[in-house]
Parts: C-alpha cells; structure tokens; sequence
C-alpha cells in the first residue's frame, strides 16, 4: 500500500516510507502541513461524490466509510465468505498464486480481532475482489499531488495577505525627517487617500524644487487574487483527474466542441473506474448472488443551465446509469 498518503495517518513500513520519500524532488518541501492534511481531506471527500453505492445493510454507516477508503487508498478490497458473519468485506493483499494470464487466484485475509478469518482465501469459490482501478493501486497518490500543490498555494496566498501592503524602509538624514516619515506612515496606514509633507523636511539638501510625488500602492504588489484563481484552476484539473465533470469560467467563449472535448476528458477516469467496479460486482454476484451491492455514477449527464439555475461547476446530479 505505497501510495497511500503520507499524512494520512495511516501506519507505514520503513520500506513503505523510504520508497515514497525517494521520489521526493527537491528534498526540502515547502508546504504547510494543515494546510495539506486539510487538502487531502477535501479532496478525497470531494473523490468519494463521483460514485453512489448501494451496499448490505450490515455494511451502512461507518463500515461503508471504511470500505470506501479501502477502494480509495489501496484500489480493492476482498469480499469473502465467513461462518460467524456471513460474507463480508476485508482489507486483504493479493496470494501469491497467479493463473496462466498472471491473474491473482487467491487473497489473504489478516485480522488481528479475529484470527477465525485470518486465512488464505481462493476467488471464485468463497472470496472475490471488489476492484476499483485496472492496476490495483487506489487514487491517493492523485489526491496528495493536488493536496501539495493547493497547499503551496495556500501557503503563497498567506504570504501574500501579510506581505500585501507595502513595507518601505527610509533613511531619514535628521531626526526631523524621521518623525516627519513615521507621520507620514501612520497616515498612509489608517487610509488617508493622499498625504502631504514639506519636501524639504524630508529632502533638505534637495536641489531641485519640484513638488516630491511618494507612491506606496499596496494594489502594485497585491496577487492573492491571482493565486486565488490558480487555486480554482488546480481545483478543476482535480475534478478532471477523478472524474467530475467541470466547466471552465469563461465557459461563454468556448465553442460546443470544445465543452464537450473538456468533459469527455473529464469524465473518461469515470467511466474507466465504473466499469472496472461493475465487472467486479459482476463477479462477486455469481459467487455470491444474494449481496445487494451496486454503483452508479452521480454525474452521468451535463446539462447548460440559465444563470439563475447555474452553479460553480455547471452540473446537474442524477441517478441515470450509463448506458
């Protein structure tokens, strides 16, 4: 489980740990660490709306958490067959034994609350995999890359918010000057429009006699509203990345083949990752035929919408499944 992220609290080997960090360039990394535990937080929750699952009754509440983020973070979950509590879901790692197209044959299940479990299992007879990616990896890996980047982000938007008005050093060549800048600065700070000094207060050897214009804009230096608009971009790259269907700010200046193309991009992880679910399903219901276990995807259909009725991401929910 080496793509699981870092910060996820979640318990890593040694081995784990160094083949995640080794592929870490520069060595020294930036980043505010709530900002990104906040981001990887939200970015999976946000990961988790593209599907909506039925499940047993046995497995609602906390146990779909749980399974949910075994999908998520190590891409399959076995689903095996007990006599204490009937077929069930575990976290698992994939047997050693491979079939002629170097498929898993077999999962091993080890629970240290319940050792009656902790066995080998064989797919097909009394286990099956619950799949979510081609490559049995999960999706946190894209999740901590966006979660560095709009924590980079939060970290720069910071600096920008304390660094945005101005901080000018003078040198005042009397004692005179000096108080007549820290006036000048108190006034500039509490919101006067504009202030006025004697030029020669602050400049007594001027030679020229032209009236002194100082300038201290804050606007000049401000960019939290550019970094703002990175941030939104960042987000809609994500939405791409696992599936959410998303439209761009200036959606009023694409042409149709060019919003179609942006949501066909956007929604083809979607589709792969569906299909890969549903064959599994398909798989687990010949094995076991009575499990009530389905998914669908939420964002299906893109639909324009009036400015009234718009959203931030210009999409409408529904339950249709694809066809």
């Amino acid at each position: 489980m080496a793509n699981l992220m870092r910060d996820g609290k979640v318990p890593y080997s040694f081995t784990e740990i160094t083949m995640s960090q080794a592929h870490s360039t520069p060595t020294m990394q930036y980043i505010d660490s709530a900002a990104h535990d906040y981001w990887c937080r939200a970015l999976y929750e946000r990961a988790l709306t593209v599907f909506e699952w039925t499940v047993p009754k046995a497995w609602e509440g906390q146990h779909k958490d749980f399974l949910l983020y075994l999908l998520y973070s190590q891409g399959y979950v076995g689903i095996i067959n007990t006599e204490d509590y009937g077929v069930i879901f575990q976290p698992c790692t994939l047997g050693p034994d491979r079939d002629v197209m170097y498929q898993p044959t077999g999962i091993m299940v080890a629970n240290p609350y319940d050792a009656n479990i902790s066995k080998d299992y064989t797919l097909g007879v009394d286990a099956e995999i619950l799949k979510m990616t081609p490559d049995f990896r999960g999706v946190f890996d894209v999740i901590d890359l966006y979660a560095r980047r709009l924590a980079g982000i939060a970290t720069a938007i910071h600096a920008a918010i304390m660094n945005a008005p101005p901080v000018p050093i003078y040198g005042a060549r009397s004692k005179t000057g000096a108080a007549a800048l820290r006036i000048m600065s108190d006034k500039v700070y509490s919101g006067d429009p504009f202030v006025i000094l004697d030029s020669q207060i602050m400049w007594p050897d001027a030679k020229t006699k032209e009236d002194a214009i100082f300038d201290i804009t804050p606007k000049r230096d401000y960019v939290v509203d550019k970094l703002l608009d990175a941030e939104r971009e960042l987000l809609r790259a994500f939405d791409s990345a696992v599936g959410i269907p998303n439209i761009d700010d200036k959606k009023e200046r694409l042409v149709t083949s060019e919003a179609e193309s942006k949501q066909i991009n956007a929604t083809a992880v979607a589709f792969e990752w569906y299909d890969c679910l549903k064959d599994s399903i398909d798989k687990i219901k010949s094995v076991f035929p009575e499990i009530e276990l389905d998914v669908k995807l939420r964002y299906s259909e893109v639909t324009e919408t009036t400015d009234e009725e718009d959203t931030d991401d210009g999409l409408r929910d529904t339950d249709t499944e694809r066809n």
